[in-house]
């Protein structure tokens, strides 16, 4: 079973997935609307909004200046949504596309000159780009026999066949072959529709080898077509291929191949279809030379992912399928199985990403062929596979030895190696990424403080109406970076690491003494540098304030940093939003992240009934107590 549809399965989308306008600055947000929010809408929250943070409803000077930013910041965002030009700029470029919009606006071009310019910008950098640099794409093999090691009748045939030779043997494992297959593309146009690629495979085995030359173009035609012709000549054998691809309607899609070889011609057929949300169907006719036919299913949503193959023809028949489900964020676990007239083998893999472009996978591999170990290790499109045969024959023993030793040993690796360096160089990336962010993070924690403050009085009477009436009562939330964890195990815990009224007085202590010159507790006057900010914000405040009849929504896309009374506290790193609240006097709890739609009340959000009765305590507490 190919080990490459793991990597596809769960990645991370990249920065290229995340909307243009989330990366900096996203006007939707500020007024807390949909993106495909209509005139109307934009209007009344910028007018509910608007009511707030108008300057002349405060009087204290410092309450007038941020209520002046934030006015501003709406202003502007009404401005631009509430003009069709100036929005569909905005939705396709972001503020860039805006603010060169604006300067070419003096000289009165159009929307469409603008547009022009924009795309002829975006153009030159995408043609550098390709110009600098070539598509590299390779697999890379080398195989190796440990069975000597493990089985003793295999020992002695291959010292006997060492000295009848007179052969020097390795006393580690031994180097069965070599194979390799390494391709790069060069674009012929700008947009990259079109590119040619060359290459080169071959392979050794025991001394005995081959190679050829591959040559070929692949173009997209129109949106909906795409071709492809490819030229493989070699020693040992030649072929050539074409194959045309087009979309047959929104969800279905058909492939034709032509191909030449040293057998004659054939031809393939195949057909793909969207069965669902997370799930498409595939079927493919080899009409000949060699003829069969292969159908299949997969799957993929979220955390799990699956894939179901069955085969019928004269060279290969049977069934084949893995199911896989992601440890972790970087982790990926896989099970496959294929039973069949060619093998017959049960596949144990598991791949770790180091980052986007980096991963490492180890599995262990049962079979009619043995017992096999694979490292495979792949970067930039780079993939290198090192099976190691560990016995040919198959014993009870052996599968148990052959799964639980790598287990054992990877686990020592991971918690006594890898873990540790891992986290010293995230701490390491965190601490510099603060040192060099705390000063915009403290400036823009004052703006989102000065911003919560205009909204505090309506925030507390509308959590005092909640509370009346048991609806939506926000009691605590938190955006920024901060360590993942299920439900608390009391609510002793602090919400999020450092939170707590006695945390935020010190920390504010030691910010006013630092302020003053003088030393903050606890250090010398010869070293009291500003202590950097936390890389969390309370924004319980600013939460509050959006609810509204007893519900908050934040849709799926938001910018949370560019809502009315947050800001970015964690530059360059993951940012996570947290929220505690009670509805119908029952405690819940959730956590979702940058991107990631949050709805208020869910019932899945609910607490363990242990936390529920420390809730109640604790309010009765409160209750005696005032």
């Amino acid at each position: 079973m190919d080990g490459d549809d793991v990597d596809d399965v769960g990645d991370d989308p990249g920065d290229d997935a995340k909307p243009f306008a989330s990366r900096d600055r996203d006007l939707y947000a500020n007024l807390n609307v949909s993106r495909d929010a209509s005139a109307d809408d934009i209007k009344r929250a910028y007018r509910a909004l608007a009511q707030v943070a108008h300057p002349d409803k405060h009087f204290s000077p410092a309450s007038r200046e941020a209520a002046s930013k934030s006015f501003n910041k709406l202003n502007e965002a009404y401005e631009i949504l509430s003009c069709a030009d100036r929005r569909r700029v905005y939705d396709v470029y972001g503020m860039a596309g805006l603010e060169a919009g604006l300067e070419i606006g003096h000289r009165n071009k159009t929307l469409a000159e603008i547009t022009d310019e924009f795309e002829r910008a975006r153009a030159k950098e995408a043609r550098k780009r390709a110009e600098a640099k070539l598509n590299f794409r390779g697999t890379y093999g080398f195989s190796f026999s440990a069975a000597h090691l493990v089985d003793a009748d295999i020992a002695r045939r291959r010292e006997a066949l060492a000295a009848k030779r007179n052969a020097q043997l390795s006393p580690f494992v031994d180097m069965n072959g070599v194979d390799f297959n390494s391709v790069f593309d060069v674009p012929l146009t700008e947009d990259g529709s079109t590119a040619a690629f060359i290459g080169a495979q071959g392979q050794m085995v025991r001394g005995m080898g081959a190679g050829g030359l591959i040559l070929g173009m692949r173009s997209q035609l129109d949106e909906h077509t795409s071709a492809e012709c490819v030229a493989v000549t070699g020693s040992n054998q030649s072929a050539a291929t074409a194959s045309v691809s087009r979309a047959l309607s929104e969800h279905s899609s058909g492939t034709l191949t032509y191909s030449l070889t040293q057998r004659g011609i054939g031809l393939e057929v195949g057909a793909q279809r969207v069965l669902g949300k997370y799930s498409k169907g595939h079927l493919t006719w080899n009409v000949g030379p060699v003829g069969g036919m292969t159908t299949g299913m997969q799957r993929a949503k979220e955390k799990h992912a699956w894939k179901f193959d069955v085969s019928v023809g004269p060279q290969n028949a049977g069934v084949g399928g893995f199911i896989s489900r992601k440890l972790s964020k970087m982790s990926t676990f896989r099970l496959g199985v294929r039973i069949g007239s060619a093998a017959m083998d049960v596949d144990l893999m598991c791949v770790r990403k180091i980052n986007q472009e980096t991963s490492v996978g180890f599995s262990v591999s049962l079979g009619v062929r043995g017992a096999h170990w694979k490292f495979r290790f792949t970067h930039n499109g780079q993939k290198f596979l090192l099976p190691v045969l560990i016995s040919p024959r198959l014993t009870p023993t052996l599968a148990l030895c052959a799964v639980t030793i790598p287990t054992i040993v990877i686990a020592a690796m991971k918690t006594y190696v890898v873990e540790p360096i891992a986290t010293r160089k995230v701490e390491a990336k965190q601490r510099a990424l603060r040192a060099k962010y705390a000063e915009r993070v403290r400036e823009s924690k004052a703006e989102a403080a000065n911003t919560a403050a205009l909204l505090f009085d309506q925030a507390e009477a509308r959590t005092a109406r909640e509370r009346e009436n048991g609806g939506l009562v926000i009691e605590c939330a938190a955006y920024g970076h901060f360590p993942e964890r299920g439900p608390p195990r009391s609510l002793d815990e602090p919400f999020v690491p450092g939170w707590g009224a006695d945390a935020r007085e010190e920390e504010t202590e030691k910010a006013a003494a630092a302020a003053d010159g003088e030393p903050a507790p606890g250090m010398e006057a010869a070293s009291a540098p500003k202590p950097r900010p936390t890389p969390w914000l309370d924004v319980t405040t600013a939460t509050r304030f959006m609810v509204f009849d007893s519900a908050l929504d934040v849709l799926e896309g938001t910018h949370k940093a560019s809502l009315l009374g947050y800001c970015d506290p964690c530059p360059g790193e993951d940012a996570f939003l947290r929220v505690r609240y009670l509805y119908r006097e029952k405690l819940h709890e959730v956590t979702v992240g940058e991107d990631d739609e949050l709805t208020l009340p869910n019932a899945k959000h609910q607490l363990p009934a242990a936390l529920q009765k420390e809730a109640a305590a604790a309010a009765r507490g409160k209750s005696k107590t005032a």
